[in-house]
């Protein structure tokens, strides 16, 4: 798991090192005010040189500045290193979760997968970089303490060594516990960020309701959940934090009271002492910042499985042909088809066809069906048994993209991007000359309403198209659709929004224009199919009925019900 994280390092190595290196040059000159202090004490002093002392100090300060040089420029590449890491990282498991099947979508909040992109994310670019050049960091710093200490008095190092064994201990000992609690806090600010998404999508409901102190005290209780599992993780955290801070602030006594006798004895100058007390005191710092990295290790780890989890998924099949130029000229074909969403049968040995050049409705009541249909002919699930034929050829032959691109499809919802008119009809094609652009907004009748706009097309249409009317976005979402040049087009209740004369007059351009290819509606607004080739009546996951809306009515069945049904 680890190595999968650690690749988005190599592209950066050399700046990497670079870092190190500057990182390695501050440690050393860290190390001279000590010893700087001791020629102080045991020499200049003694000796009364005042000219020493001065070349002395003038060295230690440009030493000091040094520092503060290395420090600005290892800093600026350290934050140019992370945030590119952070951007890798983001984009791939981005690029990823897009690519993943809609069953994923489905069983997942979108407050989870926003937190596991945003701040697991965070929380690994921290690991890799911060964390990481920290861990190096510390290292090199106790390593050249740790020889400075020995040459100083090896026998003083080695009684300051006492306490490692016990602080070693005390981190393994709470490390499990720290996990797990770090998991549940991941979980817990993962679910209020979802609740938070789903409560400010749905706000109409909660003012209707008058349901504001209601969902006041749920997202409080969530909360505090939240918070009773960052406390028990604070009083762990502290607990092992303390304890090895606790043994660590008992060495420097062992330190004074062994080496106090050794400078009563002679043994050892004054001027050792205190550097050996200053490197030890420094010592202290990279040891402390150690014990807070294995505490973000720790909380890494929890981020790292959450993200490998998703990148775990499999994608949607990728291409298995070289079917890029797949042209849907003659028929689609359902033969005995089986789906089900969760145990609940949809679609039960379903058997129908769609030819080329017709124009086809299919209606019945809500569950049986319809939209499945369309679910499985653009492949957002695969059907559990039967077959699905393109031309002749299986649907699982065809490469997924390949299928899609030559699909036009207009569903209810008009998904609609925080983003101008232009670019939301642009998505259909991003190619597309503005005269085209002009083109499908004229026949989809919204290019009347831009003009009248300030900002015309540059205008933003809000989140979700909150701006615009429902009929302004479904008249959006056909011109976006017109942009692609589909073989086949499916309207999925895509023109309830709009009134009958706007409806049936998109609906005779959209023939015109589709002229030899197939169209599919799928309405529960029977006036509307009236004048499409075949309706095709389902029921209980079945085809019941099928004709022109003349037969049907003629024959008195399934869809003569229907549509007396809704005249009365």
């Amino acid at each position: 798991m680890y190595l999968r994280f650690i690749k988005y390092l190599r592209p950066y190595w050399k700046k990497e090192v670079l870092i190190l290196f500057l990182m390695a040059l501050s440690s050393v000159a860290s190390l001279a005010s000590p010893y700087i202090l001791k020629v102080i004490i045991d020499k200049v002093f003694p000796s009364k040189d005042f000219h020493l002392l001065v070349k002395i100090l003038l060295i230690l300060f440009s030493i000091n500045i040094a520092r503060i040089l290395i420090s600005f420029c290892s800093d600026y590449l350290f934050e140019w290193v992370s945030n590119h890491i952070m951007l890798d990282i983001r984009k791939d498991l981005f690029s990823h979760m897009i690519r993943l099947p809609m069953s994923f979508f489905d069983k997942n909040k979108t407050g989870d997968m926003i937190h596991r992109i945003n701040s697991e994310v965070n929380t690994i670019q921290s690991l890799l970089t911060g964390s990481m050049l920290r861990f190096i960091n510390g290292i090199l710093m106790i390593t050249g303490l740790g020889v400075a200490l020995c040459l100083l008095n090896y026998k003083l190092f080695l009684i300051s060594l006492i306490t490692i064994p016990f602080i070693f201990i005390n981190t393994l000992y709470f490390q499990p516990k720290i996990r797990r609690l770090i998991k549940k806090s991941r979980e817990k600010d993962a679910d209020i960020l979802s609740y938070l998404i789903e409560r400010l999508e749905n706000v109409k409901l909660i003012k209707i309701y008058t349901k504001y102190v209601y969902e006041n005290n749920k997202l409080t209780g969530k909360i505090n959940e939240w918070i009773h599992f960052n406390l028990r993780n604070v009083v762990i955290s502290s607990t092992t934090k303390g304890f090895s801070t606790l043994l660590i602030s008992f060495t420097p006594i062992l330190i004074f009271y062994w080496g106090g006798g050794l400078v009563m004895k002679d043994a050892l100058t004054i001027g050792s002492l205190v550097a050996f007390i200053q490197y030890l005191n420094r010592l202290y710092d990279p040891l402390r910042d150690m014990m807070s990295l294995y505490i973000d290790i720790v909380r890494s780890s929890v981020s790292m499985r959450r993200i490998y989890e998703f990148f775990e998924l499999s994608q949607e099949l990728s291409e298995t042909d070289s079917s890029n130029s797949l042209i849907i000229h003659k028929s689609i074909e359902f033969k005995d088809v089986t789906f089900s969403y969760d145990s609940n049968l949809v679609l039960n040995k379903l058997s129908l066809e769609f030819k080329a050049g017709k124009v086809y409705a299919i209606v019945g009541t809500s569950g049986c069906g319809k939209s499945t249909i369309i679910n499985l002919l653009c492949r957002f699930y695969e059907k559990e048994s039967g077959q699905i034929f393109i031309d002749g050829q299986e649907l699982e032959h065809i490469g997924i993209n390949s299928l899609r691109k030559k699909i036009a499809l207009i569903t209810q919802d008009n998904q609609l991007f925080h983003d101008t008119i232009w670019e939301n009809i642009k998505y259909g094609n991003e190619t597309a000359p503005e005269d085209e652009i002009t083109k499908s907004a004229k026949t989809t009748g919204i290019y009347d309403h831009i003009m009248t706009i300030d900002d015309k097309f540059d205008s933003v249409v809000g989140d979700k198209g909150t701006k615009l009317s429902g009929g302004q976005k479904q008249r959006i979402a056909i011109a976006r659709a017109l942009l692609k040049k589909s073989d086949v087009v499916i309207l999925d209740e895509a023109t309830s929004a709009l009134d009958s004369e706007s409806e049936k007059q998109i609906f005779n351009n959209l023939r015109d224009i589709y002229k030899g290819k197939t169209m599919i509606l799928v309405s529960h607004r029977l006036s509307a199919i009236k004048e499409v080739d075949e309706i095709i009546c389902m029921d209980k996951g079945q085809v019941v009925e099928q004709g022109s809306h003349e037969a049907l009515i003629e024959t008195k069945g399934f869809y003569y019900s229907l549509f007396k049904n809704q005249i009365e």
